[in-house]
Formats: C-alpha cells, structure tokens, sequence
C-alpha cells in the first residue's frame, strides 16, 4: 500500500517522547501583538495586509529562513485548511476571517498563526512530555522576531492581548492525555475537578464536547491564564499537574485491571476482533480503536506496537489526511464502495489494520 509514503513517517508526532504512555504531546504558545497596530478584530484592511506582510518577512529574513513557510487562508483549499487544523497547526474558525495566514516551520513542531485574535500566535509543539522544551525552541524564535518587531508590552501588564487571560507572559501550555483507567474510577472526576481547581481547564482532543467524555479518553489540558508568575513557575505548576495526571492514571490502570480483569479484557479482546476483521471504520470508531490499543498495551494485554506509533495512527486516520490520500494515491477499492464516506472509511481500516498488523494479545 503506497499511503505510507505520502504520510511524513518523520512528522514530530511519530517520535517516541517523555511519559508517552499517558502525555501524548506538549504544545506551548505564546501571544504576541505589534506595537503600531490595533488588535486583529479592529483591523482595517490594509493594515491588517502590513502586518500580514511584516510578519512573513521577518520569517523570511532568519538565518534559516528557507526552513519557514508562509501561508495565507486564502490561497489555501478547503482539504488544505482541513490538514493543518487535524495536525493541530491552526484553528479551522481561523479561515473564515479575512486577512489570516501562518508561517509553519518544515519540520511541522513549529507555527504561527497571523492576524487571527492576536496579530501572532507561535506554538511549538513536542511529542510526549515536554513543556520546557516546548518554551524553549519557541521562545528562541520568539526572541528572534523581537530582533525585528516591536511587541506591545508594559511594565505592569506585560504583553498586551486582546484577551485578559492572555497578559503576562502572553504563554498558553496544553498537553494531550489519555486517561481511560482512571475515567472507570471514581476517584477521576475528583482529581479532574481538584487540577480545574488549581486554574487548568480541561476539553475533548477529538470527537466530542467538553461537557462529555472525549472520544477514545483523549483529554487537553490547558492553563486558564498567563500572568500568575513568570514563565519558568507557570512551566513548573503546569508539569506538576500533569505528572500527578499521569501518575494517577498509571495507579488506576491496576486497579481496573485488578478489580474488573473479565471486562477488561473482554473490551480489549472485542477491540483487537474489530480492528483485524472490520471493513468499514467510522473516525469516531478508529479513535477508540487506537484508544484501546494503548490501554491494552499499558494493561499488558497487547504487544506488537509502540505509544508513539500510536499517537501518529491518530493523526493517520483522520478524513482530511485519508482524502489528501485517496486523492493522490492509485487505490482500488470493492466495486460497492463508490462513495468518498465509504472510501474513507475503507481506507480507515487498512491503514489500521496495516498500521497494527503486528498486534498481539497477551492471553
């Protein structure tokens, strides 16, 4: 099958990181708004298009200038628009406004989105857990563009921000967990509700409404606000909050398989039926399958494929990327699957199916 070597096997996302049985990936970002413009929302047309300009060219005269690329919404396809938003790159709300565009760095762990409700927004992102690292290769870029653009500041706001939760330090944090054992437990809902207490809000990463469990347990994590301390004692606080996530998680995946070990396995033997035998595989049904893959493997119920592996099987089977697939591939499917849903959805299966063909059940 030829869709590996349209997927980037190299995207950040598919190398093994820190706690990655639990963190999947870290992202920091930081708001930052020029000094001479009225913030994005207020912009007037022609100033919103020098920012746009200043922004690109401050990209383009690095030192490595030729690893960015700058793009605008509106040179960009709706499948394009969709890709980026799947990766996690940029907000898909950012399209439909005018004047809006990023700079994505080649190796895909850095962007920065333009004129979309600041005039930038750069994220770095890394996989697994990784905040401090994360701060630290966007605060480099971050300090090269202070080389040449001036950031609206004061000394007693710090960075200046449309949004209020957005001033200080200007810096968001935000890390993808996985936490199925512990949701079976009653003890999870009281933690989630004791690190929402300590300013961190939790919503869905894929599939569903904040208000519901994520589909396939996929948790973001992110800190309310940035001016309580500087940036290394927000990173500090941030960590210790995930790491208590995580080490409760791991606690609660040996009480579940203690207590609930016929479930359990019954949910992860159902799984591994599906997955080799399916035909069609809905997204919401390909996440939970790759869910249950992880918390079979952090069980001891499966061998065969690694976390990191996994992390990347998510952003594998999402319908923008299988589309870009299927569009520039040479795949010939069954003579009933005519439909793009149905080809998707087939495609969604043997990418899985290929992905996890080395799966084994620890009976």
């Amino acid at each position: 099958m030829s869709e590996q070597s349209s997927i980037g096997q190299d995207s950040w996302y598919s190398f093994p990181g820190a706690e990655c049985d639990v963190v999947l990936s870290s992202r920091v970002r930081l708001s930052r708004n020029l000094a001479d413009f009225v913030f994005p929302q207020f912009l007037k047309p022609e100033d919103a298009e020098r920012v746009q300009s200043l922004v690109f060219d401050s990209f383009a005269h690095f030192e490595n200038g030729e690893d960015f690329q700058s793009l605008r919404s509106a040179n960009l396809d709706a499948l394009g628009q969709k890709i980026l938003s799947e990766r996690g790159m940029f907000s898909y709300q950012m399209y439909a406004l005018p004047w809006t565009g990023g700079v994505v760095r080649s190796d895909g762990r850095f962007t920065c989105s333009v004129n979309y409700i600041d005039h930038l927004r750069l994220a770095s992102f890394v996989p697994g857990f990784g905040c401090k690292q994360a701060y630290n290769m966007v605060k480099q870029i971050d300090d090269q563009l202070q080389n040449k653009l001036q950031f609206a500041a004061s000394a007693e706001f710090g960075y200046l921000c449309p949004h209020i939760a957005d001033l200080g330090s200007g810096m968001k944090m935000s890390a993808v967990i996985h936490l199925p054992s512990l949701l079976m437990t009653r003890a999870g809902a009281k933690l989630l509700r004791e690190i929402a207490d300590m300013g961190y809000s939790f919503s869905a990463f894929l599939g569903t409404n904040a208000s519901e469990i994520p589909c396939g347990s996929y948790y973001l994590v992110k800190n309310r606000n940035s001016f309580a301390g500087t940036e290394e004692e927000q990173i500090e606080r941030f960590n210790s909050a995930i790491l208590r996530l995580a080490e409760y998680e791991r606690g609660a995946t040996m009480t579940v398989a203690e207590a609930n070990s016929t479930r359990v396995k019954d949910t992860i033997y159902r799984t591994v039926a599906i997955l080799k035998y399916g035909r069609l595989i809905s997204n919401r049904e390909g996440i939970e399958i790759v869910s249950k893959i992880k918390w079979g493997l952090n069980l001891g119920l499966v061998t065969g494929v690694e976390h990191s592996e996994l992390t990347a099987l998510l952003y594998r089977i999402q319908n923008a990327h299988l589309t870009y697939v299927i569009r520039n591939g040479t795949f010939e499917f069954e003579y009933d699957i005519t439909s793009e849903e149905g080809k998707i959805e087939r495609l969604r299966a043997l990418v899985l199916q290929e992905a996890l063909s080395n799966v084994t059940l620890v009976l």
